[in-house]
């Protein structure tokens, strides 16, 4: 197993700041993950996927950190009614693996650019789609840190929450295929297009900043109608593709960006009399 001290935070998220890690776990299969329980069972460590929707503190994290990138990766058909899915695999690849073999209901997750495990945590989703949608049943690291395999009925979840009550975090999942729904050749296409016409690219940022409030307001209209969508602290701006994602020019700093979120939510709090609530994760 991996192990890595005094690292730089800013290669394990995808807006790139952050102070320095204590100490870095990579577990690269379960029997690993069983190693390191007691760590696992330490009350502070925090576990790590591909890290968007994520940021650190510019001191660091001086507790442990689990990251889960280099566990072993598997995507498969099983039968005619399921795909199986470790923790790891990219939402990009899941909705590619999906589409080849014609099976719909899975578009929406390419360009989410995170991974499985972590888009389950979230449930994450677009274009009127969510994660938890697909699921059948998951394999969970429960709270003493043991393997279990739990029915999507063990679970709450709405809109960008799960309960995490019983779960530490996500092994792996078996979604379950959808033959009602009919395939569409051309909808990945268009949902990546539109991707690709509407949120930055090829640009730090951590996804999405805050929740939208409600199903019929976005948080990036509000930001955009309240004329917010120039707002930049320091290194971190407001995207103008997409005002909900906010950009790291390279010389951000989480400083930046807490007071950045701050100074939105303040100004939206003034204008709407709306609480912008955080979607991303900031330790």
């Amino acid at each position: 197993m991996k192990i890595l001290k005094n690292i730089s935070l800013k290669k394990f998220n995808t807006i790139k700041i952050g102070g320095p890690a204590k100490i870095i776990y990579f577990p690269e299969n379960h029997s690993e993950i069983k190693a390191i329980k007691n760590i696992l069972k330490k009350k502070k460590t925090l576990i790590l996927g591909n890290g968007s929707n994520i940021a650190f503190k510019d001191v660091g994290y001086k507790n442990d950190l689990v990251c889960f990138k280099k566990l072993k990766k598997s995507l498969s058909l099983i039968g005619t009614n399921n795909i199986y899915a470790s923790a790891g695999v990219s939402c990009a690849k899941l909705a590619k693996f999906a589409h080849r073999y014609d099976i719909p209901g899975f578009e929406f997750l390419y360009g989410i650019p995170g991974t499985v495990g972590g888009a389950l945590r979230m449930n994450a989703g677009a274009f009127g789609s969510e994660i938890w949608d697909n699921v059948q049943y998951v394999t969970i690291l429960d709270k003493k840190f043991d393997l279990v395999k739990l029915d999507k009925s063990k679970f709450n979840f709405s809109y960008r929450r799960v309960s995490m009550r019983n779960t530490s975090a996500f092994i792996d999942v078996f979604f379950k295929i959808n033959k009602k729904s009919k395939f569409k050749k051309d909808l990945l296409e268009e949902f990546s297009k539109k991707r690709k016409n509407t949120q930055p690219t090829n640009q730090w940022s951590s996804g999405c900043i805050f929740k939208n409030p409600k199903k019929n307001i976005s948080a990036s209209a509000l930001i955009d109608k309240s004329e917010l969508s120039k707002t930049r602290y320091g290194g971190i701006y407001v995207s103008n593709k997409h005002c909900n994602y906010f950009i790291n020019d390279g010389s951000g700093t989480c400083d930046d960006l807490e007071k950045l979120i701050k100074i939105i939510q303040v100004d939206i709090y003034q204008q709407h009399k709306i609480k912008l609530e955080k979607e991303i994760c900031i330790y």
